[in-house]
């Protein structure tokens, strides 16, 4: 090889590894566009990071503001990972480590790994914080959420249609059962019977159905429990308006339930029932007549007496209908009412005989005068 073609050789072997090293310098500076702004480190600690590794971004609100730095396991077996976020935005993350994260106190910056897709590289998202919460201090790990991510939502899924599945077994393996098959098709016949009656029989259900006379009449009955109900509704409207009067007002009501006048009537009632329970003791352990009457002998003598008396005078009574005796005459025989008459009608004209009656009205009251002496 000639020496010309020794220093080409040289000239070309490092033209191009300055292009390699120029691309791989522009690819660096390139994803790394945060790589001359000041930055300020936090950790976070987590049971499993899904496959985070340094060099993952970190993302606040959605925006990339710094990266992964270490992802390595403490003692107890969790893994803490420290990262950096560029100052500017370093007072998006708010929280009080002491305080924590209570669901009755402001939000504070919450950290979970996330992907961006389903084979994507994971990242760190990190949540901003409640403004009225203090600057996060960085010597202390973050709050982290372990739940987020499209990893952990499919796993979640994964468990709900697992258990779904699971719920659809339980229930189909009764149907397992040829008695419970047996059932099954005895219920659908019977229910199929039963619509049949109602499509084509000619019973109450099917007139309801069918018959607009019929649902009409339905019709009127609802409107008629309707009204009922309405009436019902007004009586006890008004019946409490009367006893909100009567609790209110001062009518006789008001004074015999609110008032001294009750009182007294509820006492009155209770002296009275006091006097007739010992009237009715006296009379079931006395010797009086009312006694004699109710509880001795002399009650059978008395219904016996009054016996023979309505038999007396029932007796009269058929006499004088049958008109004997006199007053049976005057009842029955019109000759007699018509003598009478004619006598006093005589009487009643004979000078004599008035003359005679007011001679014994004078007399009589003559002699009801008392007679007055006089002294001489």
């Amino acid at each position: 090889m000639t020496k010309k073609a020794a220093t080409e050789l040289r000239v070309g072997v490092f033209v191009v590894a300055a292009l390699v090293l120029g691309g791989v310098l522009a690819f660096v500076i390139g994803s790394q566009k945060n790589m001359f702004q000041p930055k300020t480190g936090y950790t976070a600690v987590f049971r499993d990071v899904g496959g985070l590794r340094p060099g993952n971004a970190v993302l606040i609100a959605g925006v990339s503001v710094g990266t992964v730095d270490e992802v390595e396991f403490q003692p107890d077996g969790k893994v803490v990972v420290r990262f950096r976020v560029i100052s500017d935005a370093a007072h998006l993350i708010r929280g009080d480590a002491e305080a924590g994260a209570r669901s009755d106190d402001p939000a504070p910056s919450i950290v979970s790994i996330g992907s961006k897709g389903l084979l994507g590289d994971r990242q760190l998202e990190i949540s901003v914080g409640d403004e009225a919460l203090p600057e996060w201090d960085p010597r202390e790990p973050l709050l982290t959420d372990e739940s987020g991510g499209i990893m952990a939502q499919v796993a979640h899924v994964a468990d709900e249609v697992e258990g779904t599945a699971e719920n659809l077994r339980l229930m189909t393996d009764p149907f397992r059962d040829q008695q419970m098959s047996g059932d099954l098709k005895e219920v659908a016949h019977n229910l199929a019977a039963i619509t049949g009656m109602l499509a084509t029989g000619d019973g109450a259900l099917q007139r309801l159905m069918t018959d607009p006379e019929v649902a009409a009449d339905v019709d009127a009955t609802l409107q008629n429990l309707r009204q009922t109900s309405a009436e019902l509704a007004r009586m006890s409207r008004s019946v409490r308006q009367i006893a909100d009067e009567i609790r209110t007002g001062d009518g006789t009501a008001n004074a015999l339930i609110y008032g001294r006048e009750g009182r007294e009537a509820l006492e009155n009632v209770g002296r009275a029932s006091g006097e007739l329970a010992q009237l009715l003791s006296d009379v079931r352990t006395g010797d009086g007549t009312v006694h004699d009457l109710v509880y001795e002998d002399s009650a059978d003598e008395l219904v016996a007496n009054l016996t023979r008396a309505s038999d007396d005078l029932a007796h009269i009574t058929g006499e004088v209908r049958a008109g004997r005796g006199t007053i049976g005459g005057l009842l029955i025989d019109p000759s007699i009412y018509e003598d009478v008459k004619r006598l006093v009608g005589d009487l009643e004209r004979n000078d004599i005989l008035r003359a005679l009656v007011r001679y014994s009205i004078r007399r009589d009251e003559a002699a009801e005068e008392p007679s007055v002496e006089v002294e001489r």
